[in-house]
């Protein structure tokens, strides 16, 4: 009885380990980790019941196994998330199993007491150390690319990696016989010891990648508010220019001249002043840069903003995301037509509690409702060397402010969609 015990609390510890260090709802991972904990117990029992204790130990895994697949997280992370969960999880277990297997054998008061402290000094740990998991969305800090110059190239597959080595390391303890107490809770010791060491380094891993993100998005983000702040300036230099222009051709009695002069310096000015609504300049750099890249490509890039994105839920970096990833797309379908008038249509607008991104284009095939429904899907792409990543992270990045991106087909022409909430909060920065 005292091992069941045992297997139940190791399998709701480990489990609340896994799902809370991906960042799982409380309510949740608490509801996973206790049905994981019952299905094991109840298992181990009825396996005792029916006379099968000498391959009980290493069933003990099994039924830990057999609980915990049986939930994978309720579906609430990406297939990632719940793999690291999940090495996490299973680390943790191999680490009890030396004591569980030790209560087995002895059923006594003090196997029940040592494992009962082991549970204590994990929860401890792990309350300890929760502040500091990386939390939900750990994996965009890993994104794909050319490595850092100068700097550790470190990417997903290296935290996968620590997670099965620790995974790996606490396994070795179950080839060690051990039915005596105090040897079985050195070996649990040890296997502690090399849990939280695999947790640290995870953790110190996400971080320093985080910590870099951090530094190249605010590099990011000065450069293009320089660049966009070098075009008002170009602007500001310019203006006596037109102004001596214009007065040279009035003095000239050349009106028809001035006329077409003064209207092409409108547009130009127009083009320039639909940026200006937007409140972060490294927003309306990045709006910019696509409409020069447009211009370099001969398609018209128009621009409707009647909402300054001030209260937006997501930041600058996620914003600019969300925007670049729909006028990319844009621009490659676009660049490939033989008739480009039709252009690209941006419009930025508030409805009710939600700021919306439209971006819309023509298309030369018109998706059917099955393409347009797998537009989202990771790793699906209708364009020759692309990844198909693109529309899938921003769709899970509007996913965790309860927003959403979709596609609206009117004729030929295709309207990408982001719904994003308002963050009321924001109020008090503007």
């Amino acid at each position: 009885m005292l091992s069941l015990v045992l297997t139940g609390a190791a399998a709701f510890l480990a489990w609340m380990l896994g799902a809370s260090f991906i960042q799982v709802k409380t309510g949740a991972a608490l509801f996973s980790a206790a049905v994981c904990a019952l299905l094991s117990a109840l298992a181990a029992w009825l396996m005792c019941r029916a006379g099968l204790r000498d391959v009980l130990p290493a069933a003990f895994l099994g039924l830990f196994l057999l609980g915990a697949l049986s939930l994978q997280l309720q579906g609430r992370a990406g297939p990632g998330g719940c793999t690291l969960a999940f090495c996490l999880a299973l680390g943790a277990f191999f680490a009890f199993v030396p004591l569980i297997r030790a209560a087995e054998a002895e059923a006594s008061a003090g196997a029940l007491a040592v494992g009962a402290g082991f549970c204590a000094v994990f929860a401890a740990v792990w309350a300890a150390l929760r502040g500091r998991f990386p939390g939900a969305g750990w994996q965009e800090y890993f994104g794909p690319g050319k490595g850092e110059q100068n700097r550790l190239d470190l990417r997903k597959p290296h935290v996968y990696a620590a997670a099965a080595a620790l995974c790996a390391g606490n396994a070795l303890l179950l080839s060690i016989d051990a039915r005596e107490l105090p040897r079985a809770a050195a070996l649990s010791a040890c296997g502690f010891l090399m849990l939280w060491g695999g947790v640290l380094l995870i953790i110190l891993m996400t971080h320093y990648k985080k910590e870099r993100l951090t530094v190249l998005l605010e590099q990011q983000y000065r450069e293009e508010t320089q660049a966009f702040m070098n075009v008002i300036r170009s602007q500001r230099h310019d203006y006596n220019f037109h102004v001596q222009t214009i007065a040279g051709l009035i003095a000239g009695n050349r009106i028809e001249e001035c006329r077409a002069y003064v209207r092409a310096l409108e547009k130009d000015s127009a083009e320039m002043n639909a940026l200006m609504p937007i409140k972060d300049p490294a927003i309306s750099a990045t709006i910019f840069s696509f409409r020069s890249l447009a211009v370099r490509e001969g398609i018209a890039l128009r621009i409707d903003i009647e909402y300054d994105l001030s209260q937006i839920a997501t930041n600058v970096y996620e914003t600019n995301k969300i925007l670049s990833n729909l006028l990319r797309n844009a621009l490659d379908e676009v660049s490939t037509h033989a008739d480009k008038s039709y252009g690209i249509g941006l419009t930025i607008l508030k409805r009710g509690e939600y700021c919306v991104i439209r971006v819309s284009n023509k298309v030369r095939d018109i998706p059917t409702a099955e393409q347009l429904g797998r537009l989202y899907e990771q790793g699906y792409t209708t364009k020759t060397g692309h990844e198909g990543v693109g529309l899938s992270s921003i769709r899970l990045l509007a996913a965790r402010y309860r927003g959403i991106v979709f596609a609206q087909m009117e004729g030929d022409v295709i309207h990408f969609i982001a719904r994003i909430p308002i963050n009321t909060s924001k109020r008090e920065e503007c």
